[in-house]
């Protein structure tokens, strides 16, 4: 009887630490999505700056509306991307 508990008492740890690990899968991608984001748009607002015809107060506007629009959507797409990667089945 001892160690049917012990058994049944290991299997529930086994399954808490795998959701633990998982869990901190999610937030690591979640932490990475945001620094990634935060570096690119850098360099996204520099590019459309840098590439924009118009004067300096429209090119700034510019490019602070395309870093906004594209951070959002790019910032799904990436963790979207590094939770493929972390799939069992790529691996």
């Amino acid at each position: 009887m001892g160690e049917i508990f012990h058994f049944a008492l290991m299997r529930r740890r086994v399954r808490h630490g795998a959701l633990t690990t998982r869990l901190r899968s999610h937030v690591r991608s979640a932490v990475k999505t945001a620094s990634w984001r935060a570096f690119a748009a850098v360099d996204t607002f520099a590019l459309v700056w840098l590439f924009s015809s118009h004067d300096t107060t429209h090119a700034i506007a510019a490019a602070g509306a395309v870093v906004g629009v594209e951070a959002i959507t790019k910032s799904f797409l990436y963790f979207a991307h590094e939770r493929l990667w972390e799939a069992p089945v790529l691996r």
